[in-house]
């Protein structure tokens, strides 16, 4: 099954309202989509990423988590640049979304699971700021 650019940019919508709720249902942090909120998406995925090292997640709840904490971050560069979502699958059994603008990729989602999973000392909210300067790939 594939699906359109249309029906990923919704998906990635939903996607991010369902994250905003996270955050405030189970982080009691209401955030929008707006950068000033970008550095409690950050605590909660240090958080996330803590909880990691000592509990692994599960891999459909880590999939699940990166995903509309992701969806926050790009929607918010969305907002704020413009862009749309594509699903790359140029890793065939591991397809990933990716926010594109101006002829650069931006992993959103993929950056959250570096943090919490790999990388703890990954930004996300500097990630989004050089995203916005152009200096990422």
């Amino acid at each position: 099954m594939t699906i359109t650019t249309k029906e990923l940019n919704e998906l990635m919508s939903q996607s991010a309202r369902d994250g905003i709720e996270y955050m405030r249902n189970v982080h009691q942090k209401p955030i929008t989509l707006c950068q000033a909120d970008l550095p409690h998406v950050e605590i909660v995925l240090t958080k996330l990423a803590l909880e990691h090292i000592k509990q692994p997640l599960v891999d459909k709840d880590l999939f699940t988590l990166c995903n509309i904490l992701g969806a926050i971050v790009g929607e918010t560069f969305k907002q704020a640049r413009g862009g749309e979502w594509f699903m790359d699958e140029s890793v065939p059994n591991a397809p990933f979304v990716v926010l594109n603008y101006a002829g650069k990729s931006f992993p959103f989602a993929s950056v959250c699971y570096e943090k919490i999973v790999k990388t703890p000392e990954v930004n996300i909210a500097k990630y989004f700021e050089l995203a916005l300067g152009g200096a990422t790939n």
